[in-house]
């Protein structure tokens, strides 16, 4: 375990399931699965909306699968592996038509902020503790989070995306330029995430201190690729006791 730095001079923190929820995951999809079946119409093959639904479901594997791997896949990668699989040519406008409709498929049926996260910002802010995101893409891009974020009134000092940088979590480019921004040290940082693989072992790497959020997504999923003995320093339940827990 590693000390949680009271107060730190610096807290990153994860996106989803932690400042942010996605409303409804299955009419997101079924969104995605709806342009889908249309684009391969308007091409000359029919698509039932289910099995265009199933087809995007398989795409999201292959995404994670690129995902723990460290490698980018995203809409555009959606968009083509799709393309690919219903034997049409993967021309730039309908993988550019096909990954905008991915990419905003979350935002189009909804988020919501996790109870609690806008006042912990406001509390870390109060305090002049330096914030930063940190935030895994998938298929739902950087420019669609910063739109969530700018329609939910939820500010951090800086952001820093998978998408953008190059390697997601737990690899350390995100993590580093973090820390290089707030101007912190390892040492006297924390990282606030939901997930084990990601968030605590990504933290734990870059000599952070790391703290789970378990008040949306309690992860008890230990990934064959982690240590046995992979898991926060603290694990908060309730943004509220955030300012307890880090001295503020």
């Amino acid at each position: 375990m590693t000390a949680i730095p009271r107060p730190p001079r610096a807290v990153t923190i994860d996106c989803w399931s932690t400042l942010l929820r996605k409303l409804d995951s299955r009419g997101a999809l079924r969104q995605r699965g709806a342009a889908l079946a249309d684009l391969a119409r308007r091409r000359g093959r029919e698509i039932a909306p289910q099995a265009a639904m199933e087809l995007i479901d398989r795409s999201w594997a292959f995404h994670l699968d690129e995902w723990r791997g460290g490698r980018a896949f995203g809409p555009e990668g959606a968009a083509r592996w799709c393309l690919h699989e219903l034997g049409l040519a993967a021309a730039p406008p309908d993988v550019d038509e096909l990954a905008e409709a991915i990419a905003t498929g979350t935002l189009s049926v909804g988020t919501g902020v996790v109870d609690g996260a806008a006042e912990a910002l406001e509390a870390l802010h109060h305090a002049s503790i330096p914030t930063a995101l940190i935030c895994d893409t998938g298929f739902t891009p950087s420019w669609v989070v910063r739109e969530a974020l700018r329609m939910h009134h939820l500010r951090l000092d800086h952001s820093f995306f998978s998408d953008e940088v190059g390697a997601p979590k737990p690899y350390p480019p995100m993590f580093l330029a973090a820390l290089e921004a707030t101007g912190a040290e390892p040492a006297e940082a924390v990282h606030i995430g939901d997930l084990r693989r990601t968030d605590v072992a990504g933290a734990r790497a870059a000599g952070m201190a790391a703290i789970r959020f378990a008040g949306v997504h309690d992860d008890g999923w230990m990934p064959e690729d982690c240590k046995p003995d992979v898991e926060a320093d603290a694990v908060l339940y309730r943004w509220a006791d955030l300012p307890d827990l880090l001295g503020l």
